[in-house]
């Protein structure tokens, strides 16, 4: 007999489950995708050890404060050590006690976390990937997007995120609204 799961219209079948992750994906380049996640790390980490991520599908060139843990011409991936403007290290600032930074077209994503997964067991998870959505079931799936525009990635809306519209008066998410239970995301609804 088949399992119900595969015969379920709409079903996403994830590599991962991870209830200590917060996904953060976006509609597009600044829509603030790491300014909210950097309000979520400071409102976090008083409560847990944070490790944040970075993906890129794009290819930087590397500055001196990144860890190589593995480069190849598939994919890259790092651990920011620096102080700077880029966003990998905004995260450290914020809070979080370790940042992997992931280069990798979608195809090679999957190979290149699989290389940090096991770094992340103990500590609570945010990750800013446009890609990890398609691997990954986290404990919470935000998508930023602007108030003024209509949405332009409709694909990410397939997998049910919390949409979060950025305007000039902020977020319309309150990240105090996120708690930390037995190494778990919890959202506290009202």
């Amino acid at each position: 007999m088949e399992d119900e799961k595969d015969i379920q219209p709409g079903y996403i079948q994830f590599k991962w489950k991870l209830p200590n992750m917060i996904l953060i994906a976006g509609d597009g380049r600044n829509v603030g995708k790491t300014t909210f996640a950097r309000n979520i790390i400071r409102h976090l980490s008083e409560k847990a050890e944070i490790t944040a991520i970075k993906t890129s599908p794009h290819f930087h060139k590397l500055s001196e404060d990144l860890d190589i843990i593995h480069w190849n011409s598939d994919y890259v991936v790092a651990e920011e050590k620096g102080r700077s403007r880029k966003d990998s290290s905004l995260l450290l600032q914020a809070g979080a006690k370790r940042v992997f930074f992931i280069m990798a077209k979608q195809e090679y994503l999957e190979e290149a976390f699989s290389l940090i997964s096991g770094m992340l067991d103990h500590h609570i998870i945010i990750a800013e990937s446009g890609g990890l959505n398609e691997l990954i079931e986290p404990a919470v799936f935000f998508f930023v997007r602007n108030k003024q525009e209509s949405v332009k990635k409709e694909q990410y809306l397939k997998f049910n995120p919390y949409m979060v519209t950025n305007s000039d008066q902020g977020f319309d998410f309150e990240v105090s609204k996120l708690d930390v239970r037995n190494k778990q995301i919890t959202i506290n609804i009202d």
